[in-house]
């Protein structure tokens, strides 16, 4: 077995359920899973199962990946006592260093939430090319950083944001950035950012609107899209941390 396979969980009567790393950093993932899907449990199972591998930076506006810290050494930047200029410098020097890195922004609202997001992606994304080492960046409820539709928050945070999201996804592979975007309402995401996606893990989904979009994606016929709902939760794997 390759050394670039990391084990996912198992599948009932079928071994282990492989993910190929390698293949993982050459294209980009979308993630997608109402509320007790598993989502969250995937990507940190993802995580976990492949930091000693690449090096990581995820975007957490609810703080569900700082404890990655005490495990594997990641550095956890809290969002809260950052300036927006601090955190593009922060994205530029953690690719220099071969950091993995958190970016918690529990806490803040949804505007500066957008803008520091993007702020460190910016950084990242503009690194000298000397340091354009491969990069897993994960981006947790995505639709609130690249949203389908105007909000409550400004036009200048919303523009930002979802500039910094396309660039991630349409023009990250270049540069070692291997994008990995999670949502629990896959409508209320950026076509053009999840349109960029080339591997879909889908899980279970209600909403007409939200199962209509994952089967236009997956190439399916919009009556087998009520398929989504039926799906039942996986077992779960162990985590280093539940």
């Amino acid at each position: 077995m390759s050394s670039n396979m990391i084990v996912m969980g198992d599948v009932p009567g079928g071994g282990p359920a492989r993910m190929d790393l390698a293949e993982l950093l050459a294209t980009r993932l979308l993630v997608q899973g109402n509320s007790g899907s598993g989502k969250s449990h995937l990507l940190r199972r993802l995580l976990e199962q492949s930091a000693r591998m690449v090096q990581q930076a995820i975007i957490d506006p609810e703080g569900d990946f700082v404890s990655l810290a005490e495990k594997f050494g990641h550095l956890v930047i809290d969002g809260a006592e950052c300036s927006e200029m601090a955190l593009h410098a922060a994205g530029e020097r953690m690719r220099m260093h071969r950091a993995s890195v958190v970016l918690n922004l529990e806490g803040l609202d949804a505007d500066q939430q957008m803008k520091w997001a993007a702020a460190f992606l910016g950084g990242m994304f503009e690194a000298p090319r000397d340091y354009w080492y491969p990069v897993l960046v994960v981006v947790d409820e995505a639709q609130l950083f690249a949203p389908a539709a105007a909000g409550e928050v400004s036009d200048e945070a919303r523009r930002a944001s979802l500039g910094a999201m396309t660039n991630l996804m349409c023009r990250g592979r270049k540069r070692g950035l291997a994008g990995i975007i999670a949502t629990q309402r896959l409508a209320k995401l950026a076509k053009n950012v999840a349109a960029e996606a080339s591997n879909f893990l889908m899980g279970r989904t209600f909403l007409d609107i939200d199962m209509a979009r994952a089967a236009d994606l997956l190439g399916m016929e919009r009556r087998q899209a009520e398929a989504f709902r039926d799906l039942a939760r996986a077992p779960l794997s162990p985590l280093v941390r539940p």
